[in-house]
């Protein structure tokens, strides 16, 4: 008789164990599924055992193949005589723990729901952390694929994460909410979006006017690490009372609140993770919260995750000093004895090389332990010789353009220029681009002197709430002189039925190949009704207006080159004749005198 083992019944841990008595090891099936497949092991296990017997070299026959079914066997025991095995399974069928190369014993558990992990647990984490297939996903996505730009965003979030929690715990919010900074920007106070999205926070134009953030030709407070946070904040606040959950509110960041409305009204359910198995939120968004969840749980413990010896940046520290508009950013950092590139970093908001000559003083980010009363003093000596910028004209880049052009037409030098362009990567030249040039207050003995104190008096440093940014226009300067000579004033003309481009250009002075290329037009074929453009007479100087002959009966090249005075090579090269052949009633191109 051949015993192949016993099974045991755990009512505690609801499961079926299955011992066989040969090899010693142990099966154990929790679910009902799982019980089904373990007793279609056994009936295998049996029918194996049989034709074993049944062998022509087999000992003996199995006459009944008896199964003990004990009440309850002691689980500790039970325990103790089995060895640890791990089967990795497909994501999402379950989990197994232990040593693969041991194949006694086999664990199995059903599919686990999302975890959900509430505050006060988890590393102390403030905002509800779930655990699913997604957030792995992007476990992964960052240490692995995206390993390198992850420790990028690691190394700079030590220079702002301290700052931005605090002002998320003055507006009541969860700290951890400082994640969406993370995967917004990577805390790049410079990252621009194709959607036009700008700063940390990634704001575009309207939300960030309709929370304060001033944005013009002189300053992009989106780019402010300090002030885009408050009106980050005071979104996220008002998304969360209109959805009542943070991470609807943080789709709604993501997608905009009129999207999730939308969403939530389709689909009948107020849940992230059900309105995220349909296609109504973008991809973007989808992955929205996943990618917050995964990036909160790495930089809570980036050593986990082998993330070491990151080079972090020191958190920033500034003290506010109020310095007249229009002054060279360059000026305030010889007065501050710092490196220009520590302005530009404490003050990203600032696009030009100036502070806005449309305020009347500019509340200057400087490094502690800048003596602010020294500051002022030494700002008064440097601007007793500098020129204070007061606003700019616009130049049109043409087509024959250069910047040692553009420079000496206006007598001014690069680094004038580069004081009222947003010139990063350079100034450009391009054709129809627009080159800004810098007008000057006339230097007035003490002035400078003044307009220091007059800025620095009141206060050196600003609480934030005096800060939050407004809805200020640039101030518009007077234009100079010479570009009004230059202003460009545009007239069209409506073609009418019969209108032929000759007819326009004998009415307005305008020479026809001038119209075909102001106009784009690539043959001198016109429509009734089309608009064509015509040259400003103030822009440029038009040429005289053509005039013509038209050929009578019996007249040929040489009566009409004698008649007007012109060259006859020149007539037939006007009127591209190939030879002197002409027909009464042609209409001939006389050419000016100058041939």
């Amino acid at each position: 008789m051949t015993h192949l083992g016993h099974f045991s019944v755990d009512r505690q841990a609801f499961g079926l164990y299955y011992q066989d008595s040969r090899a010693g090891g142990i099966l154990f099936a929790r679910t009902g599924g799982m019980r089904k497949a373990l007793l279609g092991l056994v009936c295998m296990l049996a029918v194996f055992g049989m034709a074993t017997a049944l062998a022509p070299n087999g000992s003996s026959a199995i006459a009944s193949v008896p199964v003990a079914v004990p009440m309850l066997e002691d689980r500790q025991s039970l325990a103790n005589d089995r060895n640890d095995l791990s089967i990795t399974l497909p994501a999402g069928k379950g989990r197994a723990v232990g040593d693969p190369s041991d194949s006694s014993s086999v664990e199995i558990e059903e599919e686990e729901s999302p975890l959900l992990v509430g505050p006060g647990s988890l590393e102390n984490f403030d905002i509800p952390v779930v655990f699913n297939e997604a957030v792995q996903y992007f476990i992964h996505f960052f240490t692995v694929e995206k390993r390198k730009v992850f420790t990028n965003w690691l190394r700079r979030s030590e220079r702002y994460v301290p700052m931005i929690r605090d002002i998320l715990r003055q507006h009541n919010l969860p700290e951890d909410l400082v994640y969406l900074a993370m995967i917004e920007s990577g805390f790049n106070t410079r990252a621009y979006s194709p959607m036009k999205a700008c700063g940390p926070w990634q704001f575009i134009y309207e939300t960030g006017e309709r929370y304060g953030l001033r944005v013009n030709h002189w300053v992009d407070e989106r780019r402010d690490p300090e002030k885009s946070t408050i009106a980050a904040a005071r979104y996220l606040r008002s998304l969360f009372n209109q959805f009542g959950d943070w991470y609807l509110a943080a789709a709604g960041y993501n997608a905009g609140e009129k999207r999730i409305e939308r969403a939530i009204l389709r689909h009948e359910t107020t849940d992230f993770w059900e309105l995220s198995k349909y296609n109504t939120l973008p991809k973007e968004t989808r992955e929205y919260i996943p990618q917050l969840i995964a990036a909160a749980i790495i930089a809570k413990n980036p050593e986990k995750y082998g993330f070491t010896n990151i080079a972090y940046e020191s958190p920033i520290e500034f003290i506010r000093v109020q310095v007249p508009g229009g002054v060279r950013l360059e000026t305030v950092a010889r007065a501050a004895s710092v490196e220009m590139a520590v302005i530009k970093s404490l003050n990203p908001e600032l696009l030009t090389g100036i502070t806005p000559p449309d305020a009347q003083s500019y509340a200057m980010k400087l490094p502690t332990g800048i003596e602010a009363q020294e500051f002022r003093e030494n700002m008064v000596q440097a601007l007793q010789n500098e020129r204070k910028v007061k606003g700019f004209t616009t130049h049109i880049v043409k087509k024959k353009d250069s910047l040692p052009k553009i420079m000496k037409r206006y007598g001014v030098s690069y680094a004038e220029l580069t004081l009222v362009n947003y010139c990063d990567g350079g100034l450009k030249t391009k054709q129809g681009s627009a080159i800004y040039i810098p007008s000057f207050y006339k230097q007035v003995a003490n002035k400078s002197e003044e307009d220091v104190r007059t800025a620095g008096a009141p206060k050196t440093e600003v609480p934030a709430k005096h800060l939050e940014a407004r809805n200020e226009t640039p101030a518009v300067p007077k234009t100079a002189p010479k570009a009004e000579k230059k202003k460009e004033v545009k007239a069209f003309h409506i073609v009418k039925k019969g209108e032929r481009l000759t007819d326009i250009s004998e009415k307005y002075g305008v020479d026809v190949a001038t119209l075909k290329e102001i106009n784009r037009l690539k043959k001198d074929q016109i429509y009734p009704n089309m608009r064509i453009e015509l040259v400003s007479k103030k822009m440029t100087q038009p040429r005289p207006a053509a005039k013509y002959h038209t050929v009578k009966k019996g007249e040929n090249l040489s009566d009409i080159s004698e008649k007007y005075g012109v060259n006859m090579v020149t007539l037939k090269k006007v009127n591209k004749l190939r030879n002197d052949r002409i027909m009464a009633g042609m209409k001939l191109r006389l050419p000016d005198k100058k041939g």
